[in-house]
């Protein structure tokens, strides 16, 4: 009998988002020394940390779907447009 679900874990679940909260906190505190603003830094570390952490999490999951792939080039697509505005901002 078959199983509908069909991931091989590597690492427990949940591993992608502990890893993506730390990258949201080491990014935190490197903007807060780099700009020395607290809301620059919690407004842009928080969504790169958290879609970061999602994007860690499915691969550490496995899944191989179509609809996984878009999901993932969707994700990586606000992340970078994400970090793009942010600089923008910073800059301007």
């Amino acid at each position: 009998m078959k199983t509908t679900k069909n991931q091989q874990t590597t690492l427990f679940e949940g591993a992608g988002y502990l890893i993506g909260s730390l990258i949201t906190f080491i990014l935190g505190i490197g903007l807060f020394i780099l700009t020395e603003n607290f809301v620059i830094a919690i407004s842009s570390s928080l969504p790169i940390g958290t879609v970061i952490g999602i994007l860690i999490e499915q691969k550490f999951q496995k899944e191989e779907s179509q609809q996984l792939r878009q999901k993932t080039k969707l994700l990586t697509g606000l992340l970078l447009l994400g970090i793009s505005v942010f600089f923008a901002i910073l800059f301007l």
